[in-house]
């Protein structure tokens, strides 16, 4: 009488292991199906493209492919500074909204997750690609402009996850950064060099501008970048034969007192870039264009390079502190501290924050949150910091009603741990060089501003001479 033999496992028994969001490493799942690696390796060939093989020997592991609407893998790209397109490698969608993204080994910041036990597997959107999902105030003119023509929700809240990977691939997402997912992403790319959508002449500015400013509140698709809830739009300003891409943040000061705050504001963050940069700290460059009834804050992008109008990496601290921290909640360089003990950041990366930080808290800019603070995505070791952006005086923002409330001058600073002193002790004497500006520049249209800018320099005088 003969034993019965094991039937040898078949490619259905190999999937059935594969449960979606959890990858399997070879030796488990060989040891599951009662094989040895090599029929293993054979039963994935006979998968297809099915089973997704990550990482290579000793590390080798296992999971089920995801089409999407969108499909269900993409060359990832880079628009590099000069303009020039280079391929990075490949992002795979895999089955549990988890993706796998297969790029050679001198690339290890893109291949660096937050679980870290499978290399390049990711839980969700890579976590770089995230500033790419449209957000804020574009975002919501993206959906309202493009949403229909792509087949997508035009409310972003409704958006899920087939959605945002549609608005990456047909349409290059917010285009922050030097990312592109998709071939169709990167042809788009390339045909917007020559011919961008948002081009101004240098002289025509303040007769274009206007009529960009309606369309954006009128929830048009006025070009594409990072988020934030600013009115705003992109521009490319041509000036003999040479180019900048800008961020064109907007007011009517002639609409209320509301409006002629926010007017002010745009003044103070045009004043704080300045100083900062003065101060030795990189700030982007900006300028102030005024009408009778239009304030305009022009802001270059710091993710984009002059004239060729290539690209430079950026992520948001928003989308690093939430992948490898966990808490986005925490001051910059508290997260910062953390980045650098997992190597993110260098301990002058992380000092530089500290200062900004202490500056904004100096000149009273309450929306310090993570992402309005990114770093230049590179491929290998720290993060260098990107230029300060979104640094005003957040705390005299009109309600959403459009109620100015009352102006106190600043409250006492806290210290914030150890550290802390040192970056008040610098901030101080520069923020109290912004107040002064605030104070006694005529751009700023409200008397009480320029009277509270006043009482703020001294208020920051006096800390500055607590803090030593």
């Amino acid at each position: 009488m003969h034993m019965a033999r094991a039937q040898r496992p078949q490619v259905q028994d190999l999937i059935a292991q594969l449960v979606p969001g959890q990858p399997l490493p070879a030796a488990v799942l060989a040891e599951r199906l009662g094989v040895d690696r090599m029929a293993l390796s054979r039963l994935v060939a006979a998968s297809g493209p099915q089973v997704v093989r990550m990482g290579s020997t000793r590390a080798t592991a296992y999971a089920l492919r995801q089409t999407t609407r969108a499909g269900s893998e993409w060359p990832l790209y880079r628009l590099r500074e000069d303009a020039t397109l280079e391929e990075l490698g490949r992002v795979i969608a895999l089955a549990g909204g988890c993706f796998h993204v297969d790029t050679r080994r001198d690339r290890p910041n893109l291949r660096r997750a937050p679980d870290g036990d499978v290399a390049a597997f990711f839980p969700d959107l890579p976590w770089y690609l995230d500033d790419l999902r449209p957000q804020g105030f574009l975002g919501r003119s993206f959906a309202h402009g493009r949403a229909q023509a792509l087949g997508l929700p035009k409310d972003l809240k409704g958006w899920q996850l087939d959605d945002v990977l549609t608005a990456l691939v047909s349409a290059g997402g917010t285009e922050a950064g030097d990312l592109l997912l998709g071939s169709g992403a990167a042809d788009a790319a390339l045909a917007e060099l020559q011919a961008p959508p948002d081009r101004v002449a240098v002289d025509d500015r303040l007769r274009q501008y206007p009529e960009r400013a309606r369309a954006a509140l009128d929830g048009e698709d006025v070009g594409s970048s990072p988020g934030g809830e600013q009115p705003k739009f992109t521009a490319t300003v041509e000036a003999r034969g040479a180019r900048r891409a800008v961020l064109v943040k907007f007011a009517q000061p002639d609409g209320g007192a509301a409006a002629q705050r926010w007017s002010d504001l745009l003044v103070c963050e045009h004043l704080a870039l300045g100083t900062l940069r003065e101060a030795g700290e990189a700030a982007a460059y900006s300028e102030l264009l005024q009408s009778a009834t239009h304030t305009f804050l022009e802001v270059e992008r710091f993710d984009r390079t002059p004239t060729v109008l290539g690209r430079r990496g950026l992520v948001s601290l928003m989308s690093l502190s939430s992948a490898f921290v966990g808490d986005v909640g925490s001051a910059w360089h508290v997260a910062g501290a953390a980045l650098q003990a997992q190597g993110w950041l260098t301990a002058d990366t992380v000092q530089a924050m500290g200062r900004r930080h202490a500056f904004g808290r100096l000149i009273g800019n309450s929306d310090m949150h993570h992402g309005n603070i990114g770093f230049h995505f590179i491929d290998r070791g720290p993060l260098p910091l990107a230029p300060v952006y979104d640094m005003l005086p957040m705390s005299l923002v009109p309600s959403k009603l459009g109620v100015l409330r009352a102006d106190e001058p600043l409250a006492p600073i806290e210290l914030l741990g150890s550290g802390d002193l040192q970056h008040l002790r610098w901030a101080a004497p520069v923020a109290e060089t912004f107040w002064q500006r605030v104070a006694v520049d005529d751009r700023i249209q409200s008397p009480a501003m320029r009277a509270l800018a006043q009482a703020n320099a001294e208020r920051v005088r006096q800390m500055g001479a607590r803090f030593g």
